[in-house]
């Protein structure tokens, strides 16, 4: 009897013991953070954010998934059908522009106003946050193209920065001639995706005044301002390395860090890579503005954090990215890859430029600071002129009819106006296709 009584009791005491551990186990909350920056030094950035804000906030796990681009499409469509979203994610700009209106974002106007509202971010940045009268996403960052050029390469064949189409014709003919297959004049894309897309409406389109769709979402790309540009865009194509024709994002920048081509159209993270794989470049290297046509313009997109509205714990979505935002860690993140994203929120700028990158580099930083002035940089959601994003772009440039036109005309000889018929009714069946009002 006493033998029971003492194991009773001390089976008691475990469990009394063991009580307060399984409750504190219990009230940790796990959330997912869905990240599409998945660079090794990008990773150990946000590796250290999320185990600050673990520490400050005991209660919260936060579990990191790494998205591949070319993956992004498959996996947030699989986990919207499943009912299984994140919540919180970095949003491309299409994203940004789409996902509002199919109802799957939690609004964000209060973490807006305790961020101390829009007048604390750049104008620029903000061109996608809202939807209707709503913020449901707010931008981390913009990430400018600029055309980067060697200034040993072109002294020595007697030319300047190009600053028209003209310019960048004759440029990339002459540099081709001179680098005699050792290098080639310019690395822009021809590959079947979304890169050739964006990189043919910044240096060709967008300058000649041309859009693919209008402000009421009509299908406008069947005009002689888009002949002009195919055809502009389709003289580029002797003048770039061998397989440009299969090229997408990595490819184009790789172009030039490798020295293989003397001019290329790029994102700001070439100052990273270059400064990794090939410093001894850096010192000859200029960037500008896309020369223009009728017009200068060139892509800036900004870049965007959102919380899905049918994830389990949204509020505290909220509270990760407020830290994310106004923490050290923010510009931490900007730093991890120096000179691809820029800063959007005025408090944050001053200690951006303190990169040892970036002032190494001033006006490189410059540059790429212009394409946030309004009239220089826009989004690919949100064409030159217009009042607003389209919410159908992700539909259209997951469709890849743009980069279907370019390689019907360059790589299959077909007439463009031929060729831009049938994008034209192509963009047409699928916006009538995608359901989002």
């Amino acid at each position: 009897m006493k033998k029971g009584v003492f194991f009773m009791l001390v089976g008691l005491a475990v469990f009394i013991l063991m009580l307060p551990m399984e409750q504190a186990s219990a009230q940790v909350r796990k959330i997912r953070f869905w990240s599409d920056q998945s660079e090794p030094w990008q990773q150990e950035t946000i590796k250290g954010m999320v185990s600050d804000f673990e520490s400050k906030n005991p209660d919260v796990k936060v579990e990191v998934e790494y998205i591949a681009f070319k993956d992004r499409h498959a996996k947030l469509m699989a986990a919207l059908a499943g009912g299984d979203v994140p919540e919180v994610a970095l949003l491309a700009s299409p994203y940004a522009t789409s996902l509002p209106a199919l109802g799957v974002l939690a609004p964000l106007d209060d973490l807006m106003a305790e961020l101390g509202g829009p007048n604390s971010f750049y104008g620029v940045a903000l061109s996608l946050a809202s939807y209707q009268g709503r913020y449901y996403s707010l931008p981390y960052s913009t990430i400018p193209v600029v055309l980067w050029y060697r200034k040993d390469l072109l002294q020595k064949a007697g030319l300047k920065p190009p600053e028209t189409w003209d310019d960048l014709y004759k440029a990339a003919k002459i540099l081709t001639d001179q680098g005699a297959k050792k290098y080639y004049g310019l690395g822009i894309p021809f590959g079947r995706g979304e890169w050739t897309d964006e990189a043919f409406r910044m240096i060709a389109l967008w300058p000649a005044e041309g859009k693919v769709i209008d402000e009421k979402d009509q299908v406008v790309f069947n005009s002689p301002e888009a002949v002009r540009a195919l055809n502009f865009y389709k003289s580029l194509y002797p003048f770039t390395p061998p397989g440009s024709e299969t090229w997408g994002y990595t490819e184009t920048m790789n172009s030039f860090v490798s020295g293989s081509a003397a001019m290329a159209l790029y994102y700001g993270r070439t100052l990273k890579n270059l400064s990794q794989y090939s410093p001894d470049l850096l010192p000859h290297v200029g960037v500008i503005i896309p020369p223009k046509d009728k017009i200068q313009a060139t892509s800036n997109p900004p870049q965007s954090v959102g919380v899905y509205k049918g994830s389990k714990y949204p509020e505290l979505g909220k509270k990760f990215i407020k830290f994310f935002l106004t923490s050290e860690h923010y510009v931490k993140f900007l730093w991890s890859t120096p000179g691809h994203n820029l800063p959007v929120l005025k408090s944050q700028a001053a200690a951006w430029r303190k990169n040892e990158l970036l002032q190494k580099y001033p006006e490189i930083v410059d540059v790429m600071l212009k394409a946030n002035e309004p009239g220089v940089g826009f989004s690919p959601t949100k064409e030159p002129g217009l009042p607003h994003a389209s919410i159908y772009w992700q539909a259209i440039r997951g469709s890849l009819v743009i980069p279907d036109v370019i390689q019907r005309v360059t790589l299959k000889n077909e007439d463009p106006k031929k060729a831009l018929e049938w994008g034209e009714k192509e963009l047409k069946r699928i916006i009538s296709e995608t359901k989002l009002r």
